[in-house]
């Protein structure tokens, strides 16, 4: 699996939302110098509550047992936070949806690193099957990418070319807050 980044756990997290066949995903990710909190919230119908009382629990995932016997995810994530002396909340009613939050404490000495945002975004926003919204701030410096502004100025993401342009435009957006 691999979370060895913050940036690991929100794809994860994401491809929780995906898997449970969400049309809308929405990430905030909001960074000063010495917190680093993000959400992922999704519309894919909501956890029942008997999972939902236990789903820090290794041991148990919705999904079938031919392809993972194990839920190892939100259990590293709560892990992660708690270290730093965060936290991870997790909200969802079914019929609506779910949204997980996580705070990270990035001075404390046990915080993750933020990893690769730029390539976790790309990587999300290829997935044409759901509706994204990025808000990424970093301070006071905020940018918003959402599917529908790509398809705007993109069209398809349908060659190669138009991936580069992409993640260049992912590139542009991030650096644009760290100046």
């Amino acid at each position: 699996m691999g979370l060895i980044t913050i940036s690991d756990h929100i794809h994860d997290i994401a491809e929780n939302s995906i898997n449970a066949k969400a049309k809308n995903v929405k990430i905030t990710i909001k960074e000063t110098d010495d917190k680093f909190y993000f959400s992922v919230e999704d519309d894919a119908g909501g956890i029942r509550p008997e999972i939902l009382e236990k789903i820090f629990d290794p041991f148990v995932t919705t999904r079938k047992k031919e392809i993972r016997r194990v839920g190892l995810g939100l259990p590293f994530l709560k892990q992660a936070t708690e270290l730093t002396g965060g936290y991870t909340k997790i909200n969802s009613e079914i019929g609506k949806g779910t949204k997980v939050e996580a705070l990270f404490y990035k001075s404390n000495i046990d915080c993750q690193p933020v990893g690769d945002l730029i390539g976790t975004f790309f990587t999300l926003l290829l997935n044409s099957s759901v509706n994204w919204e990025i808000e990424r701030c970093l301070n006071e410096e905020c940018y918003v990418v959402t599917s529908e502004s790509i398809k705007t100025y993109l069209g398809e993401i349908d060659s190669p070319q138009k991936m580069m342009v992409l993640k260049e435009l992912i590139e542009e957006l991030e650096n644009s807050i760290k100046t």
